[in-house]
Order: C-alpha cells, then sequence, then structure tokens
C-alpha cells in the first residue's frame, strides 16, 4: 500500500536570543529540528486543549437549571455503578484471582 504524500509548509519563527543560545548549549545539533518540532507541536495541542476547556466552560455556564439536575442525577447513578465493581474486584482479588490488566 502506498503512502501518501506528506505535505510541508516552511515557517519562520523569530525566538529570543537568550532563549536560542541556551538551546544551542544544550541540545546536540542533529536534534535541534526534532526538539523544535516537538515543542511547537506540543503548544499547538495545548493551544487546542485550552480551546475545548474554554468551550466546555462556556458551555456550562449557559446550562439551564433543569440540565444541571439532569446531570447531578445521571452522576450519582453512576457512582452507585462504580462503587458496585470496586467491590467486585475486590472480591476476585480477595479469592486469589489475578487482577485485571
Amino acid at each position: 500500500m502506498a503512502e501518501s504524500a506528506r505535505q510541508y509548509e516552511v515557517i519562520s519563527v523569530s525566538l529570543p536570543r537568550d532563549l536560542v543560545e541556551r538551546v544551542n548549549e544544550i541540545v546536540p545539533k542533529t536534534r535541534r529540528s526534532r526538539i523544535i518540532r516537538d515543542l511547537l507541536s506540543s503548544f499547538v495541542e495545548s493551544v487546542s486543549r485550552r480551546r475545548v476547556a474554554e468551550e466546555y466552560a462556556a458551555y456550562y455556564t449557559r446550562r439551564t437549571a433543569g440540565e444541571v439536575e439532569e446531570e447531578r442525577s445521571l452522576l450519582a447513578e453512576w457512582e452507585i455503578s462504580d462503587a458496585e465493581a470496586w467491590a467486585l474486584l475486590e472480591r476476585e482479588e480477595s479469592r486469589g484471582r489475578r487482577a485485571t490488566r
């Protein structure tokens, strides 16, 4: 199966001189581009996670009292289910069965 061709876009990023000098001192030259790529990827992912968190916060502030109560009711039901599941696991472990991985 042929892999789809990757497309790249060249970007230019300006970094503070102190940061560049520090990176040049501690990161081997052969790994700098990979480290920069990983750092930029991590930054983009963190921005995405923050945006999702903000959207969730906005959603939760707009909910009606009825929706809030319904969710609390569901969470209370799940709490009982969680307790039952933990009890089953503890009972299996006490019988000498291996815990699941």
